[in-house]
Order: structure tokens, then sequence, then C-alpha cells
């Protein structure tokens, strides 16, 4: 029987959410507008998302919102080669014809 080197991985995914009002010319702009207002904050290692219109908000993700486990098969080396699907089911195995 061979041997795998296999790692176990558990990811946990959080949230919390912040509304704002954004004047931009579309929502995808708008958007485009908060996400670098976020990606500025955590550069701060800040969690007070602002804008320049004063508008602010503390993002802090603490709802647990999914835990997902999975396998990820390793080569020799310990790099990763793929993630094992275990929602597939497996064919049975074909004799040698």
């Amino acid at each position: 029987m061979p041997t795998y080197r296999i790692l176990l991985v558990e990811e946990q995914v959080e949230s919390d959410c912040a509304e704002f009002k954004v004047a931009a010319s579309t929502a995808r702009d708008g958007a485009k507008i908060l996400v670098g207002a976020h990606a500025r904050a955590r550069e701060k290692s800040s969690n007070w998302v602002s804008l320049p219109d004063g508008q602010s908000a503390r993002i802090e993700p603490d709802n647990l919102v999914r835990t997902r486990v999975y396998c990820v098969l390793l080569d020799d080396d310990g790099n990763e080669v793929e993630e094992i699907d275990l929602n597939t089911p497996t064919s049975p195995a074909r004799p040698p014809s």
C-alpha cells in the first residue's frame, strides 16, 4: 500500500460589514473606492475604513461564516500538488485489459 504526504487544512472565514454612501459614476467604481479605502486602513494596521468625505466605519471580522476542512496532496519535497476532491465519488478500479 502506497504512502502519501497529505496536508490537512482547516480554513475559517470570518466577516464583518459596514455600509457607506459613495458618490461614483458606477456601483463598480464606488466599490473600488471602498476597497481602496480598506487597503489604506490595512496598510496602517487599522480596522477603521475612512472616506475623504468623513464617513468611517470599523471593520473587525469576528462573525464566523464558514469553516472548511480539506486536504492537499504534497510531493516528496513538501510542495502542494493538488487539492484532494473528497466530494466527487471515486470510480471503481478497472482490471487491466
